[in-house]
């Protein structure tokens, strides 16, 4: 029979990965190296998984402890708020708005424009491909290029996004440049589909972020394929095709039905809605 999870155990084990080990968890939380191995070993007893391996080096952690870890970091930032009302500060949700690349790019580029200190709420900016899990509360608004199918879930749309293709300006006429192609993740984005399909063979640098093509673009070393909302900005890059009816994607919010009523997600999606409708561009200056 599985032992009911001790919250001590579960601190104590975000500490040893966070210092990568028991001797640098021990400095940091007082508690005696033999005693963080022995609530480690508990800790996988009371969940019935492996969390480390043991090693001449010291810990290693396993696939499980990285799982485990998103749930602890938000554990961890929960006690941190808790202490921080706890001595006046106030207690505000953070709010966790996950996006792509681009999209966390641009709401870091115009923050200013949906959220001011004196809110009621932080901005938590997570960016990845990921469509991370709503209903396990991992985020609390996810911006997606669709309407969500899942009936927990709520939608509002919010634009769109459509893309071209780009080349710097100073790019003599008529000369022929290659491609910037993706691999790994982004590979599988519609970005990178789209450039593997139409120029696969063309691409003469590979990189495994979208985001990492901006420079070479504007420096005239290649061509890339970038959401309107990105190259326009850049007065230095020029449109040579597009925009592509096929590539048009929605920009939708998503939430949990049973939280978009919660005053301060309702206070967030109001303030994400009302700057994304204004169909904003980047920062040319980041």
């Amino acid at each position: 029979m599985k032992r009911n999870i001790d919250w001590e155990d579960l601190r104590l084990f975000l500490a040893v990965a966070k210092a990568g080990g028991l001797a640098g968890a021990a400095d940091k939380t007082g508690v005696s190296s033999a005693t963080l191995g022995r609530r480690v070993a508990a800790l996988e007893k009371s969940l019935d998984v492996r969390l480390v391996e043991r090693e001449a080096r010291g810990y290693q952690l396993t696939a499980a402890a990285h799982d485990l870890l998103r749930y602890l970091e938000d554990m961890d930032q929960t006690a941190r708020s808790i202490d921080a009302w706890k001595e006046g500060e106030g207690l505000r949700r953070r709010i966790r708005i996950s996006a792509g690349d681009w999209t966390a790019r641009l709401l870091i580029d115009n923050l200013s424009s949906f959220w001011t200190p004196d809110a009621g709420w932080l901005p938590e900016i997570l960016a990845d491909l990921r469509n991370r899990d709503i209903a396990r509360r991992q985020i609390d608004i996810g911006i997606r290029n669709s309407r969500p199918k899942q009936t927990w879930l709520a939608g509002q749309k919010v634009g769109k996004v459509q893309y071209a293709a780009y080349q710097a300006a100073k790019v003599a006429k008529g000369a022929e440049l290659g491609w910037v192609g993706l691999v790994e993740d982004d590979a599988h984005s519609p970005t990178g589909l789209w450039l593997k399909e139409n120029h696969g063979t063309d691409a003469v640098i590979t990189v495994n972020k979208a985001s990492l093509a901006l420079s070479l673009v504007r420096k005239g070393n290649a061509r890339m394929l970038l959401p309107t909302f990105v190259g326009d900005a850049y007065p230095d890059l020029m449109r040579i095709e597009g925009p592509f009816d096929t590539m048009e994607t929605e920009r939708w919010l998503v939430m949990h039905q049973d939280e978009r009523h919660e005053p301060t997600v309702r206070q967030a999606v109001s303030a994400l809605t009302k700057f994304l409708k204004q169909n904003p561009i980047l920062s040319s200056f980041s």
